[in-house]
């Protein structure tokens, strides 16, 4: 392929360092620079060795040097961008190495464990310490200039009776280590051979951080030709022209060679991530999904076609994570409400315009069961006469949040009462916003339009949805026909919940909702692959282990537990004990406990809160929850216990109305219009 593609005399020169036998820079050179030999492998050439005998300095320009071992040298040849490495002939027309990460800002105060940040951090900017006869220093520094790319001078090596801090120096220099970002450019010293307590003193000499090797190793993607396509995605299948025209020049001298290379396609698609986990590996013969990516194997025969790419759901996915922990998921009632609403109102943006506590709080009203008001004025009563008992009122508080008092009855489907329209605007304070909002929620099934309808024979009183309030009507009471049961001068209209709200609020879902809203537009451009609400894990024995009522998945493949609760009295120490145990099962690195109520009205909620080094267990509330936009930011804590006044949540509700009034809520959320529209320029 390299004969065929550019003539020799147009090559760039190989330059191969020979070092006498003993160097003791002499495998660093190997680890770093590459080794060439004199031929090329014979078994790559056919059963006939119909080329062999061939050496590379006939299809290149080849310089086999001899050299003493010494960090100039090595630093000579690698700041040297004229002749190519043995390492960088290997990759010709291939792109190999990642880019250090742009986006680190430096090690900030995150509430979150960062088990990747010193990777971040570090970059290319890495010097191993080599023992003598270290395989496993080798290893590592071998390892790293693959992950990194032969573009950098950094990764490299030092034997250790080289690694003095002036040699360090030398390497920490602007052009050798690699500035990016906002804060990456600083050196890190480690071994394989050698725990960083030895190398500290050495490394703080040098002004650079002494490091395990495991907290900074990583693979990086494997060579290759990257290109974009465009797909159409059809229940999880697309299909994609593998080889490209270019690709088939490339490949072109080797079509009709007895042994062809093989080719594997990895896709990823943009913006739907991949767990890393040993379950997504597959087989070798099944899907693969390897790295973050699907992995297609490209037959020889099959290369001008077009090749069928698999995608797993993120639940697929999930069920994969919990499968190499030995656990079994199973979505749970309250999941399947959850998921059906967000299915039926479009996707987990239209959650936001739920996040208005006033009405939310007519919504658990529209669903109550009749009677309720009864119930709580009964409660009053209670109440009273156990205060003239003189019985403390922690503890008569204490008994009515156990025994239910505030806890809404939802009624069966079908039944639950009507409101009229008048009741969402006196909610909101507004008339267009509640027009705005009833059209949204009828069209998405959340409420039903209907009228209620007298009998005049027996006094009977039915409620009609639209689709049955055409004359004649059954009475339900005597079973005679209504001819007209409308009034000619006017048909007043009610609501009532529709059956997939009902339910949310009937399983105790909805905060599961509100949750999930908030957790994924927070975390959706940091590695999340998936957000599921309401999941049973199961062990091998097929016991249920714990709920979680929302669960997140991540690409590094860990999963963190949410538990989500309406009221901070269903916060206890059972609860944290039970979170506890699945979190450990989980291997989670963090969870969350998040109360539908203001932090103002549940301060006890914090004793549950936990901080690093210890796994963190991080608090929501409704402060969080009904946030109208969710970022996460350097040096930002979005968990931060910082309880809010009335007054900042009035102006928040004001805020939600006026969105209401402005926007039909029918079209895709424009945040540009919001941002542009919404401003003061006064």
């Amino acid at each position: 392929m390299i004969a065929e593609t550019t003539p020799r005399d147009q090559r760039r020169p190989v330059h191969v360092p020979v070092l006498e036998v003993g160097d003791p820079w002499d495998l660093i050179y190997a680890a770093v620079l590459g080794i060439l030999p004199e031929e090329p492998d014979s078994t790559l050439m056919g059963p006939h060795e119909a080329l062999g005998g061939i050496r590379f300095e006939q299809i290149m320009p080849v310089e086999r040097q001899s050299a003493v071992g010494s960090l100039d040298d090595l630093l000579q040849r690698l700041e040297d961008s004229q002749p190519m490495s043995p390492r960088m002939v290997s990759n010709i027309g291939l792109a190999a190495g990642q880019v250090p990460d742009i986006s680190y800002l430096g090690k900030g105060m995150s509430p979150l464990p960062e088990p990747n940040i010193l990777r971040r951090a570090a970059g290319p900017n890495i010097i191993v310490i080599v023992s003598s006869d270290s395989v496993d220093d080798l290893a590592l520094l071998w390892n790293l200039r693959a992950a990194h790319g032969d573009r950098h001078v950094l990764p490299i090596g030092l034997p250790l009776a080289a690694a003095t801090e002036q040699a360090l120096q030398e390497l920490r220099k602007p052009g050798r280590a690699t500035r990016f970002g906002f804060g990456g450019g600083r050196c890190y010293v480690t071994s394989a051979s050698l725990a960083p307590e030895q190398l500290a003193d050495l490394a703080v000499s040098a002004k650079m951080t002494a490091v395990a090797y495991d907290k900074i190793l990583t693979f990086g993607p494997p060579p290759g030709r990257s290109r974009n396509s465009v797909a159409h995605w059809s229940q999880g299948q697309a299909h994609l022209v593998a080889v490209s025209d270019a690709d088939r020049d490339l490949l072109r001298p080797v079509q009709n060679f007895w042994r062809q290379p093989e080719l594997v396609v990895d896709v990823s698609v943009r913006g739907h991530l991949l767990p890393a986990d040993p379950t997504m590996r597959g087989a070798e013969f099944g899907n693969r999904f390897q790295a973050g990516s699907s992995q297609v194997e490209v037959p020889p025969v099959r290369r001008l076609e077009a090749v069928t790419v698999r995608w797993p759901s993120t639940w697929t996915s999930l069920a994969a994570v919990a499968q190499s922990r030995g656990l079994r998921v199973e979505t749970s009632e309250p999941g399947v409400a959850a998921e059906t609403l967000i299915r039926v109102i479009g996707g987990v943006e239209g959650i936001r315009y739920l996040t208005h506590r006033p009405l939310i709080e007519l919504l658990y009203e529209l669903a109550e069961r009749s009677g309720m008001s009864w119930w709580k004025e009964r409660w009053t009563r209670a109440h009273k006469e156990l205060r003239a008992l003189a019985v403390p009122e922690d503890e008569i508080e204490a008994a009515a949040v156990r025994l239910g008092r505030d806890e809404p009855v939802i009624a069966r489907s079908g039944e639950g009462r009507a409101l009229p329209f008048h009741r969402f605007a006196k909610v909101f304070g507004r008339r267009q916003a509640a027009v705005n909002w009833v059209v949204w929620a009828e069209r998405h099934h959340l409420l039903v339009r209907g009228s209620t309808v007298e009998c005049v024979e027996c006094r009977a009183k039915s409620w009609l949805p639209m689709a049955s309030i055409l004359p004649p009507i059954a009475c339900p009471g005597c079973g005679r026909m209504i001819t007209q049961p409308y009034k000619p001068d006017a048909l007043n209209f009610t609501y009532r919940i529709g059956e997939v709200l009902r339910r949310v609020l009937e399983t105790d879902s909805l905060g599961h909702l509100l949750a999930l809203r908030w957790l994924v537009s927070l975390f959706e451009r940091h590695a999340l692959v998936g957000a599921h609400p309401g999941v049973n894990f199961f062990d091998a024995g097929n016991n249920n282990i714990g709920e979680a009522d929302v669960v997140l998945l991540f690409a590094d493949g860990s999963l963190v537990p949410v538990e989500v609760k309406r009221r901070a009295a269903g916060a206890d120490q059972k609860m944290a004990e039970s979170l506890d145990d699945l979190s450990e099962k989980l291997q989670s690195p963090y969870d969350i406990v998040a109360v539908t109520q203001p932090a103002r009205d549940c301060p006890e909620l914090v004793q549950f809160a936990r901080a690093l080094p210890d796994r963190p267990r991080l608090l929501l509330t409704d402060d969080q929850l009904h946030a109208e936009q969710v970022i996460l930011m350097h040096n930002t804590d979005p968990f931060a216990w910082s309880p809010q006044d009335e007054v900042v949540q009035m102006t928040r509700q004001n805020r939600f109305v006026d969105l209401l009034s402005r926007d039909e809520l029918t079209m895709p959320m424009d945040r540009v219009g919001e941002e542009l529209l919404n401003r003061d320029h006064s």
